[in-house]
């Protein structure tokens, strides 16, 4: 295979007037080289300058080591991407023997959190899962309760970062359980005991919650430095979970395999990619991020792409979300010479004339709007 030399000097200029400037010289497969890192750059950028809220992307060529990033180097609330690096400490210590992939957890009332299977089958708690079934709960569906029971079985948060500085992992923050982050998240200042906790509590509380603390809770969100990571820190994760050095096998190789069948996100990474393009990725949804990271498999043995995409305060959701799916696609033709189809058009439905409620209509399972999708996913 044909090598060469690469050397480029990147030079991004963004809305804040920060200038970034990447400089990259590794020896590359010929098909690392293929893309055109500054028009990729340019082209990103524009996507991000047209975006509202903040973006911040992290991109490598897995094979060939070629790498790109804008605002890699600022933090972001990680949401449900957190459940990375939480599977990754759970499988560690599986590969060392300090734990088995067949160990049971029973749940209680106590242990179910908001969102997904095991709260809608099992309410109240009750039941007994292997850990490998909390491991597939969580990386495909994103299941709030999965997670917390896996980050309490490997020795809670501090085992956690502890594990991931020692990798030089020193910009992903791993600092509370999915619960606690849920309460902070949604403004609830009561605090709840473990004996307390159960699902019906914290739909209360949250649906106690006025719009002024709602709204001043999401401000310190997404400045709360606690459970968040830079793009490239996580891209860096990505990178050497493909390679093979953060997992021995066969258990990076079975977390990349969850991750790829993952349910959640569809209009991100994987929204404009050819349909049997391999994404094998991890996502984080509250009201006020949409993240999106993962591993393209690219097609004619090209190799694979990482991205970290993370955008914070861009207004709806699916604008967000589309943010994401242009990055993708940009990064995409750019490392594979191929030109994607274009997004469908916005199909816009005629308003439908209707009187005026006498009383504010309710959000989404009968709570106020304004404490619409508050868990994480």
């Amino acid at each position: 295979m044909v090598s060469r030399l690469l050397s480029y000097s990147i030079v991004v200029s963004l809305r804040t007037s920060q200038v970034i400037v990447f400089t990259l010289a590794v020896c590359a497969p010929a098909w690392g080289a293929d893309a055109d890192l500054p028009a990729l750059t340019a082209r990103l950028e524009q996507i991000i300058n047209s975006s509202h809220g903040q973006v911040g992307v992290a991109l490598a060529h897995v094979e060939s080591g070629t790498k790109l990033s804008i605002h890699g180097e600022q933090r972001f609330p990680m949401a449900s991407v957190y459940k990375l690096p939480i599977a990754v400490e759970a499988l560690t210590q599986v590969s060392e023997g300090t734990l088995e992939m067949s160990r049971q957890v029973t749940l209680g009332p106590g242990d179910i959190r908001a969102c997904c299977t095991l709260s809608r089958r099992y309410p109240r708690g009750g039941v007994t899962l292997m850990l490998g079934d909390l491991l597939e709960l969580m990386m495909v569906e994103s299941d709030n309760s999965a997670a917390d029971a896996v980050l309490k079985l490997v020795g809670g948060p501090a085992a956690v970062q502890r594990r991931l500085r020692e990798r030089g992992f020193n910009a992903i923050n791993i600092n509370r359980y999915d619960a606690q982050i849920s309460l902070d998240m949604t403004g609830v200042r009561e605090a709840v005991t473990d004996a307390q906790w159960t699902l019906e509590l914290q739909r209360r509380l949250i649906a106690e919650v006025t719009p002024t603390d709602l709204h001043a809770a999401r401000a310190r969100y997404t400045s709360d430095p606690r459970d968040t990571a830079t793009p490239d820190d996580m891209a860096a994760l990505l990178v050497r979970l493909q390679r093979g050095d953060l997992l021995p096998w066969p258990y990076g190789e079975q977390l990349i395999e969850r991750m790829s069948h993952a349910i959640t996100g569809p209009r991100r990474l994987k929204a404009r990619l050819p349909p049997d393009t391999i994404v094998a990725h991890k996502t984080g949804t509250t009201d006020v991020v949409i993240n999106d990271v993962g591993i393209i498999t690219l097609p004619e043995n090209r190799g694979h792409l990482v991205l970290a995409v993370f955008v914070m305060n861009g207004g709806p959701v699916s604008a967000m979300q589309t943010a994401i799916a242009e990055i993708a696609a940009a990064a995409y033709e750019s490392f594979t010479g191929t030109q994607l189809p274009p997004p469908p058009p916005k199909v816009v439905k005629a308003a439908r004339k209707k009187r005026l409620p006498t009383k504010p209509l309710g959000g989404e399972g009968g709570r106020p709007a304004h404490r619409r999708k508050s868990v994480e996913k």
